[in-house]
């Protein structure tokens, strides 16, 4: 009492600002991809740390059923809202089945709140989205960053936010695509008939500014990526937090950093700045983040708040987590039929990195394509190879996980300069990725120098040919027939070149499945028959599983054997 009359009141407004202190509890995903039914992963000890399973084993996480579950739980505990940053869209087969339309339904059901728009969304042409977005989903997907040109079909449909009601409190939520995919998005002519901001960050800021006047938080939604969220904050003054994805990444604990940071900015808004929490959710619905945001009266803008703290705890989709027999029921009438094994990997074909890096996969993969196309050279995005394929009974839908884009393959006649020319860009890019290769190749042997290539030295690259009589040099003036995806050929991207080569009828499960038909058979049956009946019902309709001993050694001894290893036909030089 005395310590508070010395300081002349200064105990009851310490007092009055603890009682204004408020909590709103956020939760937030970020590129599920298409993954509606639980799949295997292998846990790392970061994931196990955090809960989703034991390191190092194979486990079932994910799916939509658990996910429900979890929404409900965070909900009675007082969670307001759900958003998510992005790509819900493309990465399963379901995809390709239902056009989005499953998940997007599912999503909607479960009381998404809002979307940014993803990267993968716009695997649909424009009238596809339209039609997408107007059939089925019942948020909004949103885009400050994108203005749909006059007679785009997706006019009216991607607004740059929304004001939504929370634990009493009126939010304004704005979406910030990613404008550097697809390649050729930000070209004022791009297939979307989308005219990508100019100023991102001046773009993100008038949406700021005509939120401000009409909520007390602002809270950006982002399929940037980590580095370009800490960017996008420095450059900007408003945001309360930013929720984010497209990399694949978990944070565990919010990354901070300040606003009003550059001076650009801080002279032209006489701003200071302000912490601001950044929280990414990882991937394929493998967690929902609960955020929990402590708020305060801004004393700089009248009715508006500032954020004090956050907590951010990644809630494990593992399969601890019960189904929701709801979902598990409805899911079962879109279930597709099921097939059996294809072969048996004795090791599995990793890829290296979730971003790129040469590969067993990789090379796997590419020399597929390569005996299925009768081409010279098989080109791959190493980002393309979406999970390792592990070790035991492989099935049809392992590889159509590991390789979800079912895009089109291009075969063209290129020029060897022009060849060499997208490798050279593609080395500079991967260079800049830690020194991991960006590419997978077939019918090449690549030397990447990362030092030289950091620097844009066209000598870093040294290329060489597979022929009959060994290894070549790459011609300048020779020709080649190329087999690339389409995503290497769009404008702006490496290959633009081999545009218009024509359409190859093929996918990269069935030119697996190929290359594994004429292998020799399994040797350790046994041990193939223990893996078989370990994956029964994903292979065999229930009613016949268990599989008898004898039944399963017969499956395993017609099973062609799969083995490999990365051959170091990329040597990347640090």
């Amino acid at each position: 009492m005395v310590l508070c009359g010395a300081l002349a009141g200064g105990c009851g407004d310490v007092v009055a600002e603890r009682e204004a202190v408020r909590e709103l509890t956020l939760l937030h995903t970020s590129d599920i991809h298409s993954r509606v039914w639980p799949f295997r992963a292998r846990i790392s000890s970061f994931e196990a740390e955090l809960g989703l399973g034991e390191a190092a084993s194979l486990s079932e996480v994910g799916g939509v059923a658990r996910l429900a579950t979890l929404l409900g739980r965070e909900r009675q505990r007082g969670a307001s809202l759900w958003l998510d940053s992005g790509d819900a869209l493309e990465g399963a087969p379901v995809f390709e089945r239902y056009g989005g339309r499953l998940e997007l339904e599912l999503l909607g059901s479960l009381g998404l709140s809002a979307m940014a728009l993803g990267n993968h969304e716009l695997s649909l042409s424009a009238p596809a989205l339209a039609d997408l977005l107007a059939s089925s989903a019942e948020f909004p997907v949103l885009a400050a960053n994108f203005q749909p040109r006059a007679g785009s079909p997706l006019d009216g449909w991607l607004p740059p936010s929304v004001v939504l009601r929370a634990g009493g409190l009126r939010l304004g939520v704005l979406g910030v695509a990613n404008q550097q995919s697809p390649p050729g998005l930000s070209e004022p002519s791009n297939d979307w008939q989308l005219a990508a901001a100019p100023d991102l960050a001046g773009a993100v800021q008038l949406a700021i500014d005509d939120l401000a006047p009409r909520v007390e938080l602002v809270i950006v939604l982002s399929h940037l990526g980590l580095d370009a969220d800490h960017a996008l904050v420095q450059g900007t003054s408003g945001i309360a937090a930013v929720l984010g994805g497209h990399q694949h990444v978990l944070t565990a604990e919010p990354e901070w950093e300040d606003d009003c940071a550059a001076a650009s900015v801080s002279e032209a808004r006489g701003c200071s700045p302000r912490r601001v929490p950044i929280v990414h959710s990882g991937a394929y619905g493998q967690w929902l983040s609960r955020i929990v945001l402590s708020l305060a009266p801004d004393l700089s803008r009248g009715g508006a708040l500032s954020v004090l703290g956050a907590e951010h705890t990644p809630l494990p989709v593992s399969e601890k987590v019960p189904e929701a027999p709801e979902i598990v029921a409805y899911l079962a009438t879109k279930q597709p039929p099921v097939e059996p094994p294809l072969a048996f990997l004795s090791a599995p074909l990793p890829r290296r990195s979730a971003l790129g890096a040469d590969s067993a996969l990789g090379d796997w993969t590419t020399d597929a394509v390569l005996a299925a196309s009768g081409a010279d050279v098989v080109l791959l995005n190493s980002s393309g190879l979406r999970e390792d394929v592990e070790a035991g009974v492989l099935l049809r839908s392992d590889l159509e996980l590991a390789f979800p884009f079912a895009e089109p393959w291009r075969l063209a006649r290129l020029r060897g300069d022009r060849l060499r020319r997208g490798l050279l860009s593609a080395a500079w890019r991967s260079a800049a990725r830690d020194c991991e290769a960006s590419l997978q190749v077939a019918g090449l042997r690549l030397q990447i120098d990362c030092n030289a290539c950091e620097q844009r030295v066209a000598t870093c690259l040294r290329v060489e040919r597979d022929t009959a009589l060994g290894r070549v040099p790459l011609a300048d003036d020779e020709w080649l027939l190329v087999a690339l995806p389409r995503y290497l050929t769009l404008s702006g991207a490496d290959f633009e070149d081999a545009a218009a080569g024509a359409e190859l009828d093929i996918s990269v499960p069935d030119a697996l499945a190929r290359r594994f038909a004429p292998l020799p058979s399994v040797v350790d049956v046994a041990r193939c028959a223990a893996a078989v009946e370990s994956r029964c019902s994903d292979a065999w309709e229930a009613a016949a599983c268990p599989l008898s001993e004898v039944r399963a050694r017969a499956i395993c001894e017609d099973l062609p054997l799969v083995e490999g290893s990365r051959d170091g036909r990329i040597e990347m030089l640090p």
